[in-house]
């Protein structure tokens, strides 16, 4: 019997096996016991039992124990996530597969608003300007969420959640270093009163991410230095107000490419600087309910140029300067208002607007500053029709400036089998829009005399990705035995993918013609920046290649045992399928296996062990990525607590990557990292 067979049948069976009682027996020591809150799911405070949508909550005990440096790595613990890294870009995290070097299917959000790059999509992990002391929580939607976020969260939603200057008064240091030149310094200070109150911190750090296995010997590699700022001011002119000013900052510069291949990407630095500016006001003016708007600023700029220099002796010219240059900002306005009318229905509503702006003459030629403007009205209603019944409608209407009017419905019903434990089944469709760089891309390579190779080139206009989805879930708590535990099955339907295709330039097999003051001054057949092994110059652009299915499940478990620690386990099984001309590679783009641990005891005098360990299947990163295959992930953290039971000042040792030495993404090697750390708080 397969395992995704067995995971069917035990979401059948699963709740009648595992539930502890009939409704009318529940002790009232259950009700007694704390339950968590999510967010995210609907827009809507709400018990993960009541969630329209399998929520995973990564909280700060997890962050703290996983042995994680960088945010990215985090998700490696949410059940059918991938994390991998590569010298090219940001690290990737995509759920269930269909992801490339830009993971622009999963929304990101920081305290609820977007991080999403509005030019290539995804999020530039490294550049967040928070570090993981910032964190409170994040919450991890796991499947498609666009009736409550709109077009791009076609794979779920991350939020990303801060903590509270209330929760982080005085001052706080935290210093690590390791081998290869790895460094962390980081500092945070807050204080405030009952009216106002205020936290900021800033940070310093290095790293070597990962080296060339040298299949090719090219010598290639990856190191970041990053600088960030992050500050909060929360004012409250009166208990029922609320005003919150967030800015953020983070620079930091990349060396990357070959010591070897000067003639395609030789070694050179690659900047970046990030800004945001969040302010919000809040009221509330009933029970559980409010009416809010927030303001949300968002700028990047990319610098990175370097010279490509001819292998080619006929070449007409000695070299050719590149200039990658980005400059992209975003700006959004949202107004939402949630209202309960009473212990059985409640409900939250909003419109938005967003104005995305970008500009760079490699990778937009000729196009000047490209913009464009959307807006959107949602709204989600949860009705409690009969005591074990609880129904789930919403909906997102939203216009895109690179679409048509897109409506993503989605419907969702919840039985409680008892106040512990609830079945649900949910269906929906949702879309993703598709980006900048997929509609408007004009990728040239320049000099002097004109154009010297062509990357990207948007001819067509694209059709939305869109997703019809299904879902059955089971999720249960276990007070007696400290214990949570959820089990899904889902399909996605995805049509209209847009994939990427290549062609040689100047034939009658590519749909565009070369633009004008095309010419390749290397020489012919000679190699520069794109082309086969022949030297013929090859570009690329998307199309909506066709049809995609999705199938799987996972089972997760959340226990702690008075005596031998907590226990975070996670399993996923994912199955794809393709149809049309959807490149075979897709289907290899998640493990059919996956399974996570996170294991952390507390022992006497204060000293911690946490073991965060990762099983991977053989799988394949498509476009910019290669074959990948199955690995072990080990981290190991060795904590001794300073000071009394609470506090989190603490000096460690960790231990990244103990596991098989393995590849992620392409050529190369995920870096093995030891470190020490030392945090402390006046």
């Amino acid at each position: 019997m397969s395992r995704l067979n067995m995971l069917c049948q035990l979401a059948v069976l699963a709740p009648m096996l595992m539930a502890q009682s009939v409704w009318a027996e529940v002790s009232e020591d259950l009700f007694l016991m704390e339950l968590p809150t999510v967010l995210t799911a609907a827009r809507i405070a709400q018990s993960p039992l009541d969630a329209p949508a399998p929520v995973t909550v990564i909280d700060r005990d997890m962050i703290r124990t996983s042995g994680a440096s960088e945010i990215h790595d985090l998700f490696r613990l949410a059940p059918g996530f991938l994390v991998a890294d590569w010298p090219d870009g940001s690290p990737i995290v995509v759920n269930r597969g269909l992801g490339d070097g830009y993971s622009r299917r999963l929304l990101v959000l920081l305290d609820g608003h977007s991080v999403f790059d509005p030019f290539r999509g995804g999020v530039d992990w490294q550049d967040l300007p928070l570090r993981l002391d910032d964190i409170e929580r994040i919450e991890v939607v796991r499947g498609p969420n666009q009736a409550s976020y709109g077009a791009n969260a076609l794979q779920g939603v991350i939020n990303i959640i801060t903590r509270l200057p209330v929760q982080d008064a005085g001052i706080a240091a935290y210093a690590a270093y390791g081998r290869q030149g790895h460094y962390d310094a980081y500092a945070r200070a807050g204080g405030g009163d009952g009216e106002s109150a205020w936290r900021f911190s800033a940070s310093s750090r290095a790293a070597t991410n990962f080296q060339d296995l040298g299949r090719q010997n090219y010598d290639w590699q990856e190191g970041i230095q990053r600088q960030t700022f992050y500050g909060q001011w929360h004012y409250r002119p009166r208990a029922a107000d609320e005003w919150r000013l967030q800015l953020g900052f983070s620079q930091g510069t990349d060396e990357v490419g070959s010591n070897k291949l000067t003639n395609i990407e030789p070694h050179h630095d690659r900047d970046n600087r990030n800004l945001f500016l969040q302010l919000g006001w809040r009221r509330a003016y009933d029970q559980g309910s409010e009416i809010a708007w927030q303001y949300y600023h968002y700028s990047r700029a990319e610098r990175e140029r370097y010279l490509v220099y001819p292998t080619d002796p006929a070449a007409v010219v000695p070299f050719i300067p590149v200039n990658l240059d980005v400059d992209m900002r975003r700006d959004d306005l949202e107004l939402q208002q949630a209202h309960v009318w009473n212990d059985r229905l409640k409900g939250v509503w909003g419109l938005g607007v967003r104005r995305d702006a970008v500009e760079s003459a490699h990778y937009l030629h000729g196009l000047g500053e490209v913009s464009g403007t959307q807006w959107q009205v949602f709204g989600n209603i949860d009705w409690q029709f009969l005591p074990r019944w609880l129904l789930h409608l919403g909906g997102m209407v939203e216009k895109h400036y690179l679409t048509d009017t897109l409506f993503s419905p989605r419907l969702a019903l919840n039985y409680a089998l008892t106040p512990l434990h609830s079945l649900r089944l949910s269906v929906g469709r949702g879309y993703r829009a598709p980006n900048l760089f997929e509609m408007k891309s004009r990728e040239v390579y320049t000099y002097g005399g004109g154009i010297a190779e062509v990357g990207y080139w948007s001819y067509q206009s694209l059709l939305p990705e869109a997703v019809a989805f299904r879902e059955v879930a089971y999720i249960g708590r276990f007070p007696e035995l400290r214990a949570q535990a959820g089990l899904r099955l889902f399909m996605e339907d995805h049509s209209n993918y847009i994939d990427a295709k290549t062609c040689t330039l100047d034939t009658a097999a590519c749909p565009f013609t070369a633009p004008a003051g095309y010419a390749r001054p290397f020489g012919y057949p000679g190699k520069f920046l794109i082309g086969d092994k022949f030297g013929n110059p090859k570009a690329y652009y998307f199309y909506n290649a066709g049809d995609v299915r999705v199938r799987g499940g996972d089972a997760s478990l959340d226990w702690r045992h008075p005596q031998f620690g907590r226990f975070v386990l996670s399993h996923a099984v994912t199955t794809i399928s393709t149809q049309g001309e959807v490149d075979v590679d897709w289907r290899d783009s998640a493990p059919m296996q996956s399974t996570s641990l996170l294991w952390s005891r507390g022992f006497s005098r204060g000293l911690q062990v946490s073991v965060a360990a990762y099983w991977l299947g053989d799988m394949m990163w498509p476009s910019d990525g290669d074959v990948q295959p199955g690995y072990r992930r080990i981290d190991l953290k060795l904590a001794k607590r300073l000071g009394k039971a609470g506090s989190e000042d603490e000096i460690a040792l960790t231990l990244q990557n103990l596991g098989d030495k393995h590849m992620e993404f392409s050529d190369y090697t995920a870096e093995r990292q030891a470190f020490v750390s030392l945090r402390l708080g006046w």
